[in-house]
């Protein structure tokens, strides 16, 4: 019953998240709720939308200091939401417009996949009934590029009623006397811009649920916020900077493919060269002259200067040499795409132009490879400001339909988009100081991206944009030791200049997921197995008793294979099988992923621990950490034993669907030193587990 209730809490990490939120609620709210008592003096006007474009005409009954809610039809409303609405605006007198988060009903099996019946023992079932809530959709901040794309205010929001009436009455001064909830959002919203943006308020709780599941990746476009914010198109001209160095086969490439296919009319073209070898210069320098024959007119300017790697100063030099209004900063590995892609910098340019952008970012493909089906894989679409650091947006996942409302085709505002391919008008590039070159390799878009929102700007990542880019084909992956602690020191001057923005993104929802990538949106609720644990070092006589056992069964092997398998037959050590799926480390938190599963058996009473293992010099006493084994859901161990056992007394591997090991310690917690990974069980056997190679798997602490 235990592990049933802890499997069902696991397949709905969401309907968790979520009682905690109503227990919350209760606390803050319930006993007004139980008087019958508003949390605020003013007088609420509920107003029903069945969409969009539903207008308003008439306010004579809406007073001034009243609050009008907007709540779209085909939905229920909180029981807390008035209450939560009418504090926000009885606390500031500044705010003048308020939104919040929703999410869906459906059953069981429509939302999170489980078979009808399936828990029915502990009390869930599906049977077809709509009675379960999930697909939460968790709004960002205050977002007007976002609005302009899509209505991502959603289903329930609240108006000021001296706002709604000042609206509809400058509207009745032009000769209409109808506002579409449309216009009056994105009046409030540009307003908001100069200056006001604390008088938009996003409450990051769920106080309304849609009926209908079916429309929970359903974009809402409007024509007439598009109309309204349409302006000519820029045609000035645009700095293209591209850093390189020893790279011409990939450069040349670039340049091939930009000139071919960019459809943008003006542009100019700056190599950033920081010493590359007599050959490759000379190849970088053939490239160039057979563009400037191939293409009439074609500026191309090529920098050459001896001097270490540091990304920022190369940028910030080919800024210096630039004549564009605006810059583009672009990665020598990016290939440009034929197509509706040859457009790519012409969406950019009219989001760059706006007066309240700083700067603006493009979606990166990976090339595309046999198995990937001919679908492309998402690189890059904007970078996520989480706990962990900063993040590649969606990074890895395939571009396919509409990933948590339209992060893969709408454009959207962003704390940070990345340099790889970034444009900025010339006039807020200079305005910031440029890149700082205090960061030379890693997060210097990142500082440049918190600098211009800290001074009041947005930075937009363009979807419509789309390019590939040869990640790391330029200057290799940060995977070794030396690249890692660089990379952790990097991040931690990034966020002694912007401590306020630590494990903070305004365009990323608190409630969303903060210690690992933002891939699939998981909604951020912690169980056992994803808080930091403490090491329990094992006293003598606890580690010795398993060890002095695991080496007579390590001795019986050596003396032959006949009396170890028969020893493992009797033991039942031949039915114990770990992996490890990965060990990483980031900023001194070690994470080690894997599972365990004992074959044909139950595993849902199974107890074991995780052991850490260290030879220490000069003594022959091994230093032991262990570790509690907490459930964590792995569905694919679940069914790679699934066939196990069937038909014969063994009755199969049973119950194995919580058998992941997740655990997030701190590195320090730990003694330095070389420690072998294991599994111990309530018997006492001790399970080293080997990689692909048969040798042991080992954390360097």
């Amino acid at each position: 019953m235990q592990y049933l209730q802890e499997l069902f809490a696991q397949k709905t990490p969401y309907l968790q998240w979520l009682k905690m939120q109503e227990e919350e609620l209760d606390r803050q709210y319930g006993q007004l709720l139980d008087a019958g008592r508003a949390v605020s003096g003013k007088q609420i006007h509920r107003l029903p939308f069945s969409s969009c474009m539903d207008c308003m005409e008439d306010t004579g009954d809406i007073s001034s200091d009243s609050i009008c809610l907007f709540v779209k039809d085909g939905g229920t409303l909180s029981a807390y939401a008035e209450a939560v609405v009418s504090e926000v605006f009885s606390n500031n007198a500044d705010v003048v417009f308020v939104y919040a988060d929703e999410d869906y009903r459906g059953s069981l099996k429509a939302l999170y996949a489980i078979e009808d019946d399936a828990f029915a023992d502990i009390g869930y079932s599906c049977s077809g009934a709509a009675d379960y809530r999930g697909a939460p959709w968790f709004k960002p901040d205050f977002s007007p590029d976002t609005l302009v794309s899509f209505f991502y205010v959603g289903s329930i929001f609240a108006v000021r009623g001296d706002v709604v009436r000042e609206i509809i009455g400058m509207h009745s001064d032009k000769g209409s006397n109808m506002v579409s909830v449309y216009e009056l959002v994105y009046y409030i919203f540009m307003d908001a811009l100069s200056g006001k943006r604390d008088r938009i308020v996003h409450i990051p709780k769920v106080l309304y649920t849609n009926d209908n599941l079916g429309s929970a990746d359903r974009i809402e476009h409007s024509d007439k916020i598009r109309n309204l914010n349409e302006s000519a198109q820029a045609n000035e001209l645009v700095s293209v900077i591209i850093p390189s160095k020893d790279n011409a086969k990939v450069l040349a490439k670039c340049l091939e493919t930009l000139t071919k296919y960019t459809r943008y009319p003006k542009y100019e073209i700056i190599i950033v060269d920081n010493g590359s070898i007599p050959e490759q210069k000379m190849c970088i320098t053939g490239v160039i002259e057979t563009l400037r024959k191939e293409k009439a007119g074609l500026v191309i300017q090529y920098l050459y200067q001896q001097m270490e790697f540091n990304f920022s100063a190369m940028c910030n030099m080919g800024a210096q040499a630039a004549n564009g209004k605006y810059l583009l900063f672009l990665n020598d590995d990016i290939e440009v795409m034929d197509g509706e892609g040859a457009k790519w910098l012409e969406y950019m340019v009219k989001y760059a132009k706006k007066k309240h952008v700083g700067a603006v970012g493009a979606k990166l493909y990976y090339p595309l490879c046999q198995k990937d089906s001919g679908c492309y894989k998402i690189q890059h679409a904007g970078i996520t400001n989480m706990g962990i650091g900063p993040a590649h947006k969606l990074g890895g996942m395939a571009d396919v339909g509409c990933l948590y409302h339209g992060h893969n085709t709408e454009n959207y505002d962003m704390l940070a988009v990345t340099a790889a391919c970034m444009l900025i008008r010339r006039s807020v590039f200079d305005e910031t100081g440029g890149f700082d070159p205090a960061f030379p390799v890693a997060y210097n878009d990142v500082e440049l991206c918190f600098s211009l929102y800290q001074k009041g700007y947005f930075n937009v990542q363009v979807n419509d944009a789309v390019l590939i880019h040869h990640e790391s084909l330029s200057r290799g992956q940060d995977i070794s030791p030396e690249k890692t602690q660089r990379l952790n020191n990097e991040k931690r001057r990034l966020y002694d200049r912007y401590p306020t923005l630590q494990a903070k993104d305004p365009f990323y929802s608190p409630n969303l997921v903060q210690w690992k990538k933002d891939t699939a949106y998981h909604t951020d609720y912690l169980y056992a197995c994803d808080r930091l644990v403490q090491p329990q070092r094992l006293c003598d006589a606890d580690r010795d008793v398993v060890l002095r056992k695991y080496g007579f069964r390590k001795r019986l092997y050596e003396s032959g294979t006949a009396p170890g398998k028969l020893y493992d037959r009797m033991t039942g050590y031949h039915l114990l099988m770990a992996r490890l799926d990965s060990i990483e480390e980031d900023d001194g938190t070690v994470v080690i992923n894997g599972w365990f599963v004992r074959r044909n058996q139950d595993n849902a009473e199974k107890c074991a621990k995780v052991w850490l293992v260290s030879d220490r010099k000069g003594t022959d006493i091994p230093l032991v950490y262990a570790f509690d084994i907490l459930p964590r859901l792995r569905e694919d161990v679940a069914a790679l034993f699934a066939g196990d056992g069937n038909g014969t007394s063994l009755g199969g591997t049973r119950n194995a669907a919580l058998s992941g090991i997740q655990l997030r310690f701190e590195k320090d917690r730990l003694e330095p030193g070389n420690y072998q990974v294991g599994i111990v069980t309530d018997k006492k056997q001790l399970l080293y587990i080997r990689d692909s190679d048969g040798g042991s798997v080992s954390i360097k602490i």
